[in-house]
This record gives structure tokens, sequence and C-alpha cells, in this order.
């Protein structure tokens, strides 16, 4: 618990009774040590200028206006400076952005065209090839045309039976029975199946 309610073991009891007036002395004196404020200090007073003096600082104050507004045309030089160089840097990021899209078109038909010349030269090698084809069988043809004249020429020699043994055609001999696929048969089965 508190020591706030707690009881004292010992009670002191004050010898002296208190007296109101012996402590409104104390009281007061304390109130007139706050009421003591230090003394202020007493400026100086300041000297006339001269006029070499007021020159002075004119010049001086003529040059920091100067330099003040150099600083500031400067600052102002440099921000429009700043917009500038952003206005150009978006004007060449557009630029850039319309030569890649001007160069990718390019490339683009660049590539459909090479598709179409290739397309063109391999249609003319393969009708070439095909010409080729068609004068081969063409000879080929003559060739045939001049032998079975030559043969019409011969026919004696063509149609001269042979002499010796002559092979006769056999009865056809009875079909084999092939046994058709069953996909259900477990013969067919793929782990019964005995080629697996």
């Amino acid at each position: 618990m508190s020591d706030l309610f707690e009881e004292p073991d010992e009670i002191n009891e004050i010898d002296e009774p208190c007296n109101i007036e012996e402590t409104t002395p104390l009281l007061e004196e304390l109130i007139g040590e706050e009421e003591e404020i230090p003394p202020k200090k007493v400026k100086k007073p300041r000297k006339p200028l001269t006029e070499a003096r007021k020159a002075q600082l004119r010049e001086q104050l003529k040059k920091g206006r100067e330099a003040s507004l150099l600083k500031r045309s400067a600052k102002k030089n440099v921000k429009v400076m700043d917009k500038i160089k952003k206005e150009e840097a978006k004007v060449e990021v557009s630029v850039k952005k319309k030569i890649l899209s001007e160069m990718e078109r390019e490339q683009e038909l660049e590539e459909r065209l090479t598709i179409k010349i290739r397309n063109k030269i391999k249609k003319e090698q393969e009708d070439e090839r095909k010409d080729n084809e068609l004068k081969s069988l063409r000879q080929q043809v003559e060739e045939l045309k001049m032998r079975s004249k030559t043969i019409k020429e011969e026919p004696s020699a063509i149609h001269e039976e042979p002499t010796g043994k002559v092979l006769r055609k056999s009865k056809p001999s009875e079909p084999i029975d092939i046994p058709k696929y069953n996909k259900f048969s477990p013969h067919n089965h793929f782990m019964g199946n005995r080629f697996y």
C-alpha cells in the first residue's frame, strides 16, 4: 500500500508553536528576491559616420546588390536551362520512339520482302526442277518410241516360243485364315501380348 495512508511509528512533536507573524517576513523576502531584476545594459551611442565611411558602405551595398542579382539571375537561368533540358529530353525520347517504330516497320517490310523473295526463288527452283523432270521424261518417251519402232521392225525375236520346260500356273491354294484384330481379345491386350 501507499505510504501516504500509513500512520508513522513515531510522532514528532514540535516544541515551539508556529507563529504566523514570524513566517510572513520570510515570504516577503522571497517575493522581494523574485522582484529584483538585474540592471539592463546600457548601449553605447553610435559614433556619427564620416563621409568616407558612408561612401564605402554605399559601394559595399551596391556590390552586394549586384552579386545577389547575378545569383538570382544565375538560379533563374539554371531553372530555365533545367526546363529546356527536360523538354529536350522528352523530345529526344519521342523522336527515338518514332525512329525505333520506323526502324521496326522497315525491318518488318524487309522481312516480308525477303520471305517473298525466298518463296519466289523456291518457286522458280521448283519450276526449273519440274521443267528438267519434264524434259527428262520427254527424252525417255522419245527413247521408248525409238525402241518401240525398232521392236516393231523385229517382231520375230519377241514372239518366239521358248524351248525347254515351261512353267505352268498352278491353281491358287486355299486362302490362309488370318484372324481379324479384336481389341477386346485377351491375346491383344498389351500386358498379355507376347510381342511387348
